[in-house]
């Protein structure tokens, strides 16, 4: 069984796979003992597997690469699940490989004992079950559609039976095996029969990608021809390149007759979702004459209910066509939204100037401030909704956020798990609630001094004070908002994390270099802020006018 069991680690090396996290367990024990005798692998032991998936995670954002994740049988497998489908939706490559009893004392009231068989079917781009008794098996086949057509996550499951540790004190051989060949993406698409000469406005909107830094050159381009409006998604990682920083804002302030004029009769998207709920709207009442969603994977949805045409084509290549499509256009469609920004940006850095100390003007100073060549992992509700507001303040920002599926868990471990995988500093951006959920994130041998977490307590989950429909609940803060009195100080103590605080303006600017720059320790700065204060900045921020 052990000697099946190394040919299926094996593979995994020639996949290109480096990095395994191996979660402790004694029915993954011949797993546990082949990937850590193996000294090409770099392995990392985390106890709470949902924690250990989200770190998996960021550590393949960081990487650009799967990474594995090993666990025992049972709840452990589902405890997987969250982290799993935020990277089915996100294309993240992971390889979940998980122990399992032998398929005769499932549902036999043995322990540990559960259906792990096609267990993640419907988030998960393939589910196989390798059997070390029975080791036929396309290993290559299986591994490497983590990474190809699609990016995402693949499950191996592995029943294994006693004896778990015949091989304890067994010298491993690992088998020699051919290179895979690489994957040549030749997609150059269908677009001799597309037209866009019939149209005078064009919009280019950059969804999220955890890689779409690979178009930056494309977006620069298109960005100095001035002749079509390129957007991108805060987590598209083209942020910096693109016409309009502030067009978050303007979806969300301006009025029917100014999105009348600033509509286009032409909507092009690349990458997936985007954090933007106003410009989803903008586009649902404002449709355009036509919607191209470019995709060389077939990844493709309805966002904005405009029923967009799938153009199969490589997006590099594309680009490169809609630059030289593009000449017939001028400049009067990019130079009305031009206007609208820079009024606006004017009335928007006058409300922060004279803002009380809140959430959001606390976010404000915080991106004004981060070192440049940062990476950001910004968690779910209020936070990433703040720094789509403020992308211009973020030039030289890498951003990430769990927006797949948007839930609050693991913001901590998927941070983490990027700064694991990289010296840089990386900061998370996270409300209370967010922070204290994932809180065995923080359970983690291999964090560094680069680690840096910014933690927005006001007391719960602010979000639903501001939305509309629970704000105004007399139910809110406790079934809502869930009303908190818990403080940071004692998890940063307990887990060996330098440990800050501010609750005004002053404090923030002063802790705010020290956090930064303490190069001892991963860091918390907590920020304390009153919800009341958050609330009526945010009604005035929704109520600038252009």
């Amino acid at each position: 069984m052990q000697k099946a069991v190394n040919t299926l680690v094996s593979h995994v090396y020639n996949n290109g796979i480096r990095h395994v996290i191996l979660c402790p367990g004694s029915r993954n024990a011949p797993l546990t003992l082949s990937f850590s005798r193996n000294p090409q692998f770099e392995c990392y032991s985390l106890v709470d597997e949902r924690s250990a998936g989200f770190t998996a995670l960021g550590m393949a954002v960081a990487l650009g690469k799967p990474v594995a994740i090993v666990c025992t049988s049972g709840t452990a497998v589902l405890n997987l699940y969250p982290a799993i489908t935020e990277a089915y939706y996100s294309q993240i490559p992971l390889l979940v490989i998980t122990a399992d009893r032998p398929t005769e004392w499932i549902d036999q009231w043995d322990g540990q004992c559960i259906r792990q068989t096609n267990i993640f079917a419907q988030h998960i781009l393939g589910s196989f079950t390798f059997n070390p008794l029975n080791p036929d098996f396309n290993f290559n086949e299986a591994i490497g559609l983590c990474s190809f057509p699609k990016k995402g996550p693949v499950h191996i499951n592995v029943p294994l039976a006693e004896p778990l540790y015949e091989a304890k004190n067994e010298e491993f051989v690992y088998d020699k095996l051919p290179s895979v060949p690489k994957h040549l993406d030749l997609s150059v698409g269908v677009l001799t029969n597309r037209n866009i000469t019939n149209h005078k406005k064009i919009i280019l909107l950059a969804g999220a990608d955890a890689w779409g830094e690979r178009f930056k050159e494309s977006f620069e381009l298109l960005k100095s021809k001035g002749k079509i409006v390129v957007l991108a998604d805060v987590i598209s990682g083209l942020h910096a390149s693109q016409s309009v920083p502030n067009w978050d804002v303007i979806c969300t302030v301006a009025d029917d007759s100014l999105k009348q004029i600033l509509k286009p009769d032409l909507l092009i998207t690349i990458g997936k979702f985007t954090v933007s709920k106003s410009f989803k709207k903008f586009i649902r009442s404002h449709k355009s004459k036509e919607h191209w969603h470019v995709t060389n994977n077939h990844t493709i949805a309805n966002p904005f209910e405009t029923n967009p045409t799938e153009i199969e084509a490589d997006e590099a290549v594309f680009l490169e066509w809609l630059m030289k499509s593009a000449d017939h256009l001028d400049n009067s469609y990019n130079t009305s939204w031009l206007q609208v920004s820079e009024k606006l940006n004017a009335s928007t850095e006058s409300l922060f100037k004279t803002s009380t100390f809140n959430e959001f003007s606390a976010t404000n100073l915080i991106l004004e401030n981060l070192p440049k060549n940062s990476f950001l992992h910004v968690a779910n509700s209020m936070p990433v909704r703040f720094v789509s507001f403020l992308a211009d303040k973020l030039n030289g920002i890498k951003i990430y956020g769990n927006r797949g599926t948007s839930g609050i868990e693991g913001s901590i471990s998927t941070a983490a798990g990027t700064s694991m995988m990289s010296n840089q500093p990386t900061f998370l951006l996270t409300g209370d609630l967010s922070f204290f959920y994932d809180i065995n994130g923080l359970w983690n041998q291999y964090l560094k001094p680069n680690f840096k977490i910014i933690v927005l307590n006001n007391g719960g989950g602010g979000i639903f004070r501001l939305i509309d429909g629970p704000h105004d609940l007399p139910e809110r803060e406790d079934y809502f908002a869930t009303q908190s009195t818990r403080n940071c100080q004692r998890m940063a103590e307990e887990f060996g994390f330098s440990y800050y605080k501010a609750n005004d303006f002053v404090s923030l600017q002063m802790q705010f270099e020290s956090f930064c720059n303490d190069k001892t320790k991963p860091g918390i700065l907590e920020i304390f802020t009153n919800p009341e204060n958050t609330i009526e900045f945010y009604k005035k921020f929704k109520d600038l006018k252009i």
